[in-house]
Parts: C-alpha cells; structure tokens; sequence
C-alpha cells in the first residue's frame, strides 16, 4: 500500500458514522465502551461538529481516526479556549505507515484555523511528545482506601438522586471548589445538561450522581461509577466539604459499596480536595505520582497576550512593579520579546533571533513553568537546556510560580 492509497476526511455520513464506531469497537477493549462515549459526542455535544471528526480512509474503508473535542479551561481565571484530542485508533493492520501522524496534522491544522489556544491530551506514555506535547497539568489523582476502614460514621445530612433543578447550584458549588486551582476546567450549563442527559462526564461508563442537602438546601453533590469486575466503587466527583459532609458521603459510600459487594473506594478528587484529606486521616493512601495532562502551546506570543493581565499582577505585587526592561525569552530557535515599562506589558512580539541567552528555556518543557506544574529551580536541576542566569532567577519565579491545577470533566 502506498501513500497514495489513504485519504483524509472529517466525518460527512451516516455509513462514515457506522464505520467510526466499529473501528472504535475493535481496537479499544470491549469494557471501555468508547463506541458510546463517541455517539454520545456525536449526538450531544452543543459545539463539536462532523468536521471534529478526523478519519483515514483505505478504498473507501476507515481505517484510523481521531477527534478534537472543544473544551474551555481557565488560567488563573483567563478562559482558555482548548481543543482535545481524543479516540485516537487504528486498525492492527495498518499501523506503523504514518497514518496518526497525518491526522494529527490535519487537527493542528483545525486547532490553527479555529484559534485554539492550546490542544491537550490525556493518551498514552511518551507517544505524543512526537508531535510537540508536554506534560503539564496533573490527571488522574487517586487516593485508595477498603470499604471496611471507613468508620460507621452516623449521617447528619441528606443524600438523594441528583436532578436536573440541581444544576444551578451545582454549577455554584463546582466553581468554588475550582477557586484553589491556578488552571481548571470551565463547564457551563450546556454540558451540565449534556452530562445529566447521558450520565456520561469525559467517558464511560454512566456515573450516577447525588445531591447532599442540608435543612433543605444542596451543601455539595458528588458522582460514582460502579467496577463490579474490580470490587470497586469510584468516586469520579465531589465538591468540597466540611468534616460534616464527608461524614455523611463516606457513610452513603461504605454502605453503597458494601451493597454491591465491592472491597475499595477509589476517589479520582484531586489530591488537595477536601475531601482528600478526609480519605487520608481514615487510613486512605494517595497513589502517587499520579498520570498528566500532555498540552502543547501552538503559538506562545498568543499565550503570553492573553496572560499578560497575570503577569502584570503579579509583577505589581513584586518587588518589580516599576520594572522596566524587554525580556527575550530563548525558545533556542526564536525568541518571545515580552517589553515591559514601568511594571506594564506594553508588547509582546517574536523575534526571529536566539542571540540572547538571559533567559535560556526548553520550548517544550516551558510549558510545566507556563502552567505552574514546575518550578524554575525544578526544571533547571532536571533539563540542561533550562537555563536562567542568576540576573533573573527570581524574576521568572515571581512571573511564573508553581500552582495547584487540576481539571473537572469538561464534556
């Protein structure tokens, strides 16, 4: 087969649909139903179109595929306009001819046209690096605990069935539970609607949501899903809580588990949620370290723009507040020019020179320092090619602190 004999589509009719699915069903394990999370795209997401469906044909046959699924994070409370790449797959017999390369470029190409302002993936180990991602943001934050080590807590407030009246508040309640976290997810009423329509948050399989309430009102609401193969009960979502709450959630967990013959509560709540550090005071164990968000930055002068008002915050509310200098920051290949005066960003540009050294970074590992995952001091001790001169060690600290993220369900 020669390269002349794939095509590269998006998605137009219902036998492509048909033929998506079933790729979908015979590389991905029977169990992860990604066939249904890919229909439940399809069929629900208020934004994502056919055209976000990117498809390999053979003759007429799909053969590889994968999709960009929009999503809106915030950056220190700067919306992020993000493109997800996920259901990435090829058929066995037709792997290792470039096919996910092709895609892929096809995706960049929308993530340009479409004025995303990062991509992110949560795949494989190391694959992806490839094609420009780093890892970034922390996914996947387990903490374990058996059922039989939560206490017999009494309940002091009441759990039921989440319904869709519940979202108003759970939209509040969701947000400040995201205040603590530098970069999080943003889901707005439309997804909330799309998720509780489906019972499907990201991926398979159906959570089931609850309210918790207390003299009539919601204080916090959380989602599981059943493992029956695993002995498992997850907890996929929690928003904080006082002692009082977790109390009262860990007893419904104990006895819901207990019910369904499960040994472990599993909770993927961020390891700095509340309710964490509940699981952890009873005997739970955080399994660390834990998995990470891969992300690449098509364009930082367009990155830098749009965090320009952080920068200059936090730059006010340093020692640096009447800095006044043109800081080049050393991609290797080029150069980001970040004019600063009088602790005001007054232009961002690129300069097509690398002569300037001051400021020595990695382009792709400037991403964790970018998102707060790292430090300066921490990527310098780990990559020769992070190199900031002592001149401005503790400028870039203030300018880029290490912060806690952590990403909800975004679709």
């Amino acid at each position: 087969m020669s390269e002349d004999d794939f095509a590269f589509y998006h998605l137009e009719t219902d036998d492509d649909i048909e033929q998506y699915l079933e790729l979908t069903r015979i590389v991905f394990r029977p169990e992860e139903d990604v066939d249904v999370f890919v229909r439940n795209l399809i069929d629900y997401h208020p934004t994502m179109t056919l055209r976000d469906h990117f498809v390999a044909k053979h003759h007429g046959k799909i053969v590889a595929c994968l999709n960009l699924i929009p999503v809106k994070w915030s950056i220190g409370g700067v919306p992020l306009k993000v493109a997800e790449m996920g259901n990435v797959a090829t058929l066995p017999e037709y792997r290792h001819r470039g096919l996910t390369k092709r895609l892929v470029a096809e995706f960049h190409k929308r993530v340009a046209d479409k004025g995303y302002d990062l991509s992110a993936i949560a795949g494989i180990p190391y694959f992806y690096r490839q094609f420009g991602y780093e890892y970034a943001i922390p996914i996947d934050e387990e903490t374990r605990i058996k059922i039989d080590q939560i206490p017999d807590y009494e309940s002091k407030q009441n759990i039921r069935p989440f319904n869709d009246k519940d979202i108003p508040k759970a939209m509040q309640l969701l947000k400040q539970t995201q205040q603590k976290f530098y970069v999080h997810s943003i889901r707005d009423e439309k997804i909330w609607k799309m998720q509780q329509k489906t019972r499907i948050a990201s991926d398979p399989p159906r959570f089931e949501g609850y309210a918790v309430e207390e003299n009539g009102e919601i204080v916090a609401y959380f989602r599981i899903v059943d493992k029956p193969k695993d002995k498992e009960l997850v907890l996929r979502e929690v928003t904080d809580t006082d002692q009082l709450m977790a109390r009262s959630i860990l007893r419904f967990l104990k006895d819901t588990g207990k019910q369904r013959g499960h040994e472990t509560l599993v909770s993927m709540a961020s390891h700095y949620d509340s309710f964490t550090e509940h699981i952890v005071s009873i005997g739970g164990v955080k399994q660390i370290p834990s998995y990470a968000w891969q992300i690449r930055v098509p364009e930082y002068v367009k990155m830098f723009k749009k965090m320009k008002p952080l920068f200059e915050k936090r730059l006010v509310a340093s020692t640096y507040r009447h800095l006044t200098e043109k800081m080049n920051f050393n991609f290797r290949r080029y150069t980001v020019q970040m004019t600063v005066e009088n602790g005001k960003i007054t232009d961002v540009q690129r300069l097509e020179t690398n002569e300037d050294r001051t400021i020595g970074l990695n382009p792709l590992v400037f991403t964790q320092l970018l998102f707060g995952h790292r430090n300066r001091q921490e990527l310098e001790d780990i990559y020769p090619d992070f190199r900031i001169r002592p001149s401005h060690k503790h400028l870039i600290d203030v300018i880029f602190p290490k912060l806690l993220s952590y990403i909800h369900a975004a679709y």
